[in-house]
């Protein structure tokens, strides 16, 4: 049935409205018990991915908690409730679907385009909250917080993408269509490498991503990548990879959240812990410490 629905969803020219149909036609009869009422799709994932599950039950274990609330894709990536152990979530599942289906509204997409600004990725949000918790301190200095932030957001960026890889680009594309997942996939996992080869393709990505938020020549960055990572296409693939990351969430969203709340990150996750604070070195062509933190992350997310 999976097959037959996503062979459809191709053929409909891959258009919000099918992406959204699409997923409830796979909905298994069981709901899994970690599933939030009404966020768009959660089912679907918890069932289908390992390391939605994963990152699920990690968060919660934590501490974590959800409240249901109504808000907005940009609201959530300007706020400073990233730092909260609670994530607030749009219950618009139903009405999602309703947008799609509906004889009269599914004439003009622009209900269900307003409709997706309201689901935002609770694997991206869950995930900066089990980061907070396992980095060291971070670090006052304006330079060296810059890093320190650019670096978390890579690691989480990078996990969106092992989510849509293990979906793959079909399927992934589905849930990046929704808003439900930040990342559209890729069919990687389906060309046979061992599990060594996947995560130096991770880390390259996540290198590569790094550099970008820390607004290196995007031109640049392929070759610095097949210089750290020295082992061929599979490294330029993912410094490619890397550069498909919003340019305005880059020069824009990012930045404004730092300025905007550096002084309530280093108050929480700075002068609040006992550790020595992280901090990451100027030199682009130094990954070292990075690369050492990375493996602790890739082997917390069960990759």
């Amino acid at each position: 049935m999976k097959h037959d629905l996503i062979r459809k969803w191709r053929r409909s020219r891959r258009d919000l409205r099918a992406a959204v149909l699409t997923p409830m036609g796979m909905r298994s009869k069981r709901t899994p018990k970690q599933a939030l009422p009404e966020q768009p799709f959660d089912v679907e994932l918890l069932s289908l991915s390992r390391l939605f599950r994963k990152s699920r039950e990690t968060f919660l274990k934590g501490g974590g908690r959800f409240r249901a609330a109504f808000l907005s894709t940009p609201r959530t990536l300007s706020s400073p409730t990233l730092l909260d152990q609670q994530i607030q979530y749009s219950p618009i599942e139903s009405e999602m679907v309703w947008a799609a289906s509906d004889s009269l509204e599914k004439r003009d997409p622009s209900y269900l385009e307003q409709i997706r600004t309201y689901t935002s990725s609770l694997f991206h949000e869950q995930n900066h909250r089990i980061l907070w918790r396992s980095l060291p301190s971070a670090p006052k200095r304006q330079a060296e917080l810059r890093r320190y932030l650019n670096f978390a957001e890579s690691l989480v960026i990078t996990l969106d993408m092992a989510l849509g890889d293990e979906l793959g680009a079909d399927l992934a594309q589905i849930f990046y269509q929704t808003g439900a997942i930040y990342d559209p996939g890729t069919d990687i996992r389906s060309e046979g490498l061992t599990r060594r080869e996947y995560r130096n393709y991770l880390h390259a990505a996540l290198y590569a991503t790094y550099l970008n938020l820390e607004l290196y020549d995007p031109k640049r960055i392929p070759k610095v990548i097949q210089v750290l990572y020295p082992f061929g296409e599979l490294a330029l693939r993912a410094a490619m990879r890397s550069g498909n990351l919003d340019r305005e969430f880059i020069t824009r969203t990012n930045l404004f959240w730092q300025k905007k709340h550096g002084a309530e990150v280093f108050r929480i996750l700075g002068r609040g812990r006992s550790s020595e604070p992280l901090i990451l070195p100027q030199d682009p062509m130094d990954n070292r410490l990075i690369y050492l933190f990375a493996e602790t992350w890739f082997d917390q997310a069960g990759l």
